[in-house]
């Protein structure tokens, strides 16, 4: 089960209202900083300020070698090659680059690799290098992995400058230089840049400029690179993105191209229109077809071939989330038949699975799941796939862990992607999962923030409008979410063609708002009229008729008065259960008696449908944990037949001709003596 814990902090309006008034803001915006942990006003006005400054490009450890190396190549006329990766931070970069050094009159070429090829370095492509005469490549986005790689660029005469964001393991390259903010010797005073922003530093470093100046060249592309690749806006990526972001559509005709494509002129053009409008697409050229067209399109200046290249990789999305689509129910269908759902980390491997997907579908996975997802793709002797990872569980060090099984591997705590024989998946579930059992006792959840509740009378126009001077939203500085608690549900309307989304009118303190629940219908939804609910919710604003009108959406409902954090721990117990675990300590919480199973059993003998918190909030006294292994008690004496799809569970009661005795079930047994 998807469950997300429910953080709300403690909120120090005290210092709150010192800031708005020190500082001059909304005393909102300012509440929200302060739970976000901005309690310095110099901090608060550093981090609101239109006017920061990026950090000198120099900080960046090698980043001197990196720029001798490339002036030396600009002044005798070298050919160069930019290497670059086939997600959006790594064409963005790519096409950062590229454009800089034809500006200089450079020889350049670039390379990005598909999907097919795998991620990094290849030495097809070094081959090809070495017989187009070139002698420096520059890798965007990737090199820091390349130890045996870049030896071999090395015995081709090429020299290497890598510049990445990726973690790096215990060997660094043997490169000219390595110029990545996560090398341990590195004093950069930020870390978390994206490919492109590395990339952009590297630009202002060959300048001799802090970035400044080129700004109104190729800020745009960083920006972009560095939301696709959802990394926190906070520290230098803000200043990086807030810039990027105002140029979007008039620095480069293939940006505007792609604007329209996805039919953004609608609404406005900011980070989160970039991060699900513009980044997809970008991402999708690689995905389905090639990567290319992607730098192709950034790099272009006439504005019918932008138009032209925009069209097919709007399409190449079309087709991507069909795909998507499709090897998602397979891997959910794989998961579920395999008993891999209630596995620590979730490792499924399937037979031809798109490679240029399987990385969505890992997110997809790891949302329904709740817990860290890798994805494999078998294509003969070798699978290779991509891993998602929620909480504070690192997948980088989980994968590490067993790298004596794997060919190669790369990336971040919370995504990577690896490779390793076929014959070694069975081995490499059961050490990463062996890894999750011995350094967390229960795997972590993934968290709802909530920044502060407040009252429904508070969700005003002009307190929506305030929230605009915390932007850009993203990773890191995520769109305010309020909690508006202890709501009574007045009306419950299904709207939408299919009737898939729900609009729930909702009161308290004779103080009504309406909020829209999307992808939830009336069966999914489980909560009646009259009853009481928690929401957390995000705050926009609809234009109508040409005036502007409040708009909320729920992004999690809970029943009133829950008790979170005892709820999370009977799912983990329950998961223990079916992991055949040891209870020892949690005897209380899983016992099963005679009247326990009865109370669940009254609880849906004409049947249910809706979430099953829902169902669990009428039950009195009774803990998560009893609830779950009693419906799976009553499914296995053929009482009742019961499934769940992400949190939502509908039940059907049998016809059965004969009295059952609990003793019949072998999980009521064991779970009655413990």
């Amino acid at each position: 089960m998807s469950r997300k814990r429910w953080v709300v902090p403690a909120c120090d309006r005290q210092t709150a209202r010192e800031i708005a008034e020190e500082c001059d803001i909304d005393s909102l915006v300012a509440l929200i900083l302060v739970a976000r942990g901005y309690a310095d006003p110099f901090e608060v006005e550093e981090f609101l300020s239109d006017d920061q400054q990026l950090c000198d490009p120099f900080e960046l450890i090698d980043m001197d070698k990196a720029v001798d190396r490339i002036h030396k190549a600009l002044e005798s006329g070298e050919r160069i090659c930019v290497y670059g990766d086939y997600d959006a931070d790594g064409v963005t970069s790519t096409a950062m680059l590229y454009t800089y050094l034809k500006s200089k009159g450079a020889e350049v070429s670039y390379i990005v690799p598909e999907r097919e090829e795998n991620y990094g370095l290849n030495n097809n492509a070094i081959d090809k290098m070495a017989e187009d005469g070139v002698t420096l490549m520059i890798t965007v986005d990737n090199g820091i992995s390349a130890i045996e790689e870049i030896e071999y660029a090395n015995s081709k005469g090429i020299n290497v400058v890598v510049t990445d964001h990726h973690l790096p393991q215990s060997e660094l390259p043997n490169a000219v230089a390595v110029v990545d903010p996560h090398r341990l010797d590195c004093p950069s005073s930020f870390k978390d840049y994206a490919g492109a922003g590395v990339c952009f530093k590297l630009l202002c470093a060959l300048e001799g400029v802090s970035g400044e100046e080129l700004y109104g060249s190729y800020v745009d592309l960083a920006a972009v690179g560095t939301i696709a690749d959802v990394m926190p806006l906070v520290g230098e990526n803000r200043i990086i993105v807030k810039r990027g972001v105002e140029r979007l559509e008039s620095n480069r005709v293939g940006l505007s191209a792609i604007i329209d494509a996805a039919g953004l002129r609608k609404r406005a053009i900011n980070a989160l229109a970039v991060s699900f409008g513009i980044a997809p697409r970008l991402n999708a050229a690689g995905r389905v077809g090639s990567c290319k067209r992607a730098v192709n399109l950034l790099i272009e200046t006439d504005k019918k071939d932008a138009q032209l290249i925009a069209a097919e990789i709007n399409q190449a999305n079309v087709t991507r989330q069909s795909l998507e689509r499709d090897i998602s129910a397979q891997a959910v269908r794989l998961i579920e038949q395999q008993g891999l759902n209630f596995d620590r980390v979730i490792v499924v491997c399937g037979e031809g699975w798109h490679h240029g997907v399987i990385g969505i579908v890992a997110s997809r996975i790891c949302e329904k799941y709740g817990r860290p997802a890798i994805v494999l793709t078998d294509s003969g002797e070798t699978v290779s796939g991509s891993a998602r990872s929620t909480g504070d569980f690192s997948l980088y060090a989980a994968i590490d862990a067993c790298s004596e099984v794997l060919e190669r591997f790369g990336g971040h705590a919370q995504a990577a992607g690896l490779s390793m024989p076929k014959d070694n998946v069975d081995i490499f579930r059961k050490m990463i999962n062996e890894y999750a059992a011995r350094e967390y006792e229960d795997m972590p959840f993934a968290e709802l923030k909530i920044d502060c509740k407040l009252k429904p009378s508070a969700f005003t126009v002009d307190m929506i409008h305030s929230l605009e001077a915390l932007e850009p939203f993203g990773a890191g500085n995520a769109m305010p979410v309020f909690g508006l608690f202890q709501m009574r549900i007045d009306k419950i309307t299904a709207v939408g063609s299919a009737g898939n989304h729900l609009r729930l009118e909702l009161s308290r303190d004779s103080v009504s708002v309406s909020v829209m629940r999307f992808n939830c219908s009336l069966d999914d939804f489980g909560y009646k009229v009259g009853e009481v609910i928690d929401l957390a919710v995000s705050a926009d604003i609809n234009e109508f008729s040409g005036r502007e009108q409040v708009s909320l959406t729920a992004k999690g409902v809970r029943a009133s008065g829950v008790d979170d954090e005892a709820l999370l721990m009977d799912i983990r117990l329950y998961e223990r259960v079916k992991r055949g675990e040891s209870l020892s300590g949690y005897e209380h919480r899983c016992r099963l008696d005679r009247e326990s199973v009865a109370t669940v059993y009254k609880s849906v003998r004409n049947g249910f449908s809706g979430d099953v918190e829902a169902l669990h909030s009428r039950l009195e006294g009774d803990c998560f944990a009893k609830l779950k292994l009693s419906l799976d008690v009553l499914k296995e004496l053929g009482i009742i037949e019961y499934n769940e799809v992400d949190g939502v569970i509908s039940v059907k009661v049998n016809n059965v001709n004969r009295k059952f005795e609990l003793e019949e079930s072998a999980l009521y047994r064991k779970l009655s003596s413990l």
